[in-house]
């Protein structure tokens, strides 16, 4: 009776060490091909606060009303380096049969690149919503400080998102 109450404690601090632990998201890794073949890292980004939108099939719908709105308001922070904006598509599940396809559905355009997530790497280490564009912002030393999941465009949600972003360029 006695090793089966000692198992049962030790299996509850395993098990609430590991929540702990998932509580906690992971720093900014990344190592992933564009649809150019081209591996990019987050190191490519230097000390700049990293935005990564991105999402599945359907979320791509969202991310192209998102993604220009966000770029047209950080203009001169991209410019001057101090924001770097990653766009990723989830393709984790994609049938292999039909993988030249998705690559050639992509932007013909070399500026233009995404990163392909075809084993679900971001998903898995900050979570992402199905059917909706995901948003990620990372300080400049790679610590996770917001995200949030995005269908319709709204002005709040963007004035929110700007926020944190200014929020995480302005901070030293």
């Amino acid at each position: 009776m006695r090793s089966l109450w000692a198992a049962a404690v030790m299996l509850a601090a395993v098990v609430a060490t590991g929540l702990q632990a998932a509580e906690v998201p992971p720093r900014l890794d990344f190592s992933l091909a564009d649809q150019f073949g081209e591996t990019h890292t987050d190191e490519d980004c230097g000390e700049a606060v990293v935005v990564l939108l991105g999402g599945d099939r359907k979320g791509s719908a969202y991310i192209a009303d998102w993604g220009p709105a966000l770029h047209q308001a950080y203009t001169r922070e991209f410019e001057e380096g101090a924001v770097c904006s990653v766009g990723f598509a989830h393709l984790k599940g994609a049938p292999f049969f039909v993988k030249k396809r998705i690559v050639a559905s992509f932007s013909k355009e070399p500026d233009k690149w995404t990163l392909l997530d075809w084993k679900g790497k971001i998903a898995k280490n900050w979570g992402a919503e199905k059917d909706a564009a995901n948003l990620y912002v990372f300080d400049r030393g790679g610590e996770l400080v917001y995200s949030v999941s995005l269908r319709e465009f709204d002005e709040a949600s963007f004035e929110h998102i700007i926020d944190m972003v200014e929020k995480a360029v302005n901070e030293e």
